[in-house]
């Protein structure tokens, strides 16, 4: 309360004055503080509902909409500190500070906001409709993609708004990149793991497809799809390199626009041996029973008995760690160029950090972050899929954002 009062925050500072006389009435530093916070925010929300009414007199777009939504909000922020205030006027019994507070009515503004609110929502509606046309008759997917966004924005403000639905889905199918996943070639030279490659396009395909913005504009091939217009068109997409011609006649014959290939170079995992730290002595003062006497008046009591406990402890440290590196590509079908290369290069590292004493148990000492107690190391195939995973989730992020 007294941080936002000298912070010059009337609002919170009032909204906390009043919180806490509910709980304490008698405190006199929070009726002084409510004296004087409680005016002077009902002044401050006025100016600021003066000032956002004329700025917002003219609509000029989303920003309109949004000064006058604030608008209402701030009406109600003032209609609801107006019962707050005679309600807490009632609750005080003894008021050390005189508090006295106009009574305020806001109905006819709020009325008049909602209104006007209602009114921007039309305009707002209608503008995004009207460019989603104007960019839906624009060839290129990115601006079929704009005119989906449009349309999608009209909505936003008003479900359902004429053909806005259908031209949405007309304009986002248009705008839509599919693209095909090819399973990427293992180059380690290691097979303890399985099929490294495909697991890796896998869990890239995996990465996409679970992220739902990006799915509004990207269409992923499965694997069946792929594999049908590959043995229909007698396509050799296996080679370290896809030559120009392959993706061109890969791409007409499905229909896709983006390509992502890539090599698993080398892939690895391994446990750590474990690592025990030497014992750490540690020496606690703690009651170590009670003893018996006679007070000065001849009363029995009992008193406890101080004294010193010790412990060894031993502190442990387990490691597994995988690692992955290799390349990938992404080529533009339409093209046959290459829009993105990249090197990349993952770790994934497990930890097991525990302790155990020998001695006194009150003298153990367990650090922050350790583990309960030992656990079972993850074996070289899980390490392995834990570090594919974060690899595919990384790429799949880089595809994304070259998509968007």
């Amino acid at each position: 309360m007294e941080k936002y009062y000298e912070q010059g925050d009337y609002l919170n500072a009032t909204l906390k004055a009043i919180s806490f006389l509910r709980v304490r009435p008698k405190k006199k530093k929070a009726q002084k503080v409510l004296s004087v916070s409680f005016n002077m925010a009902m002044e401050d929300l006025r100016y600021k509902i003066n000032d956002l009414k004329d700025r917002s007199r003219q609509f000029t777009g989303d920003g309109t909409v949004n000064d006058r939504e604030t608008v209402l909000e701030k009406y109600k922020l003032i209609r609801d500190l107006d019962r707050q205030g005679r309600e807490i006027v009632r609750i005080i019994p003894k008021q050390k500070v005189p508090l006295e507070f106009d009574r305020v009515s806001v109905a006819s503004q709020m009325n008049e906001a909602r209104i006007k609110l209602d009114e921007a929502i039309v305009l707002a509606t209608e503008m995004h409709y009207k460019e989603g046309l104007k960019l839906r008759q624009l060839a290129g997917r990115e601006n079929q993609k704009n005119a989906a966004k449009e349309f999608g924005r009209a909505m936003d403000y008003t479900g359902g708004y004429k053909d806005g639905q259908s031209l949405y889905a007309e304009a986002r199918k248009n705008a839509t990149t599919r693209v095909a996943i090819l399973p990427f070639i293992n180059k380690s030279g290691v097979r303890t793991f399985g099929e490294v490659g495909e697991m890796t396009s896998d869990k890239l395909r995996a990465g996409i497809l679970n992220n739902n913005a990006a799915m509004e504009f990207i269409e992923i091939y499965t694997r069946d799809q792929l594999d049908v217009v590959i043995q229909e068109h007698n396509l050799n997409m296996t080679n370290d390199i896809i030559d120009q011609q392959t993706i061109a006649a890969f791409g007409k014959a499905s229909g896709i626009h983006l390509i992502v290939t890539g090599k698993v170079m080398q892939v690895a995992a391994e446990q750590k041996q474990t690592i025990h730290d030497g014992s750490r002595r540690n020496t606690v003062r703690v009651i170590t029973g009670t003893q018996n006497y006679t007070d000065s008046n001849g009363k029995r009591r009992s008193k406890s008995v101080w004294g010193e406990v010790s412990a060894d402890n031993y502190h442990h440290h387990k490691r597994s760690i995988a690692t992955i590196n290799g390349s990938y590509d992404m080529i533009n079908v339409e093209s046959g160029r290459v829009l993105d290369s990249d090197q990349f290069r993952e770790t994934f590292e497990w930890k097991n950090d525990w302790s155990t004493y020998r001695g006194d148990q009150r003298a153990a000492t367990i650090p922050s972050g350790y583990d309960s107690g030992e656990l079972a190391s993850p074996s070289r195939t899980e390490l392995a899929n834990k570090v594919i995973d974060r690899l595919g989730n990384k790429v799949a992020s880089d595809v994304i954002n070259l998509i968007k």
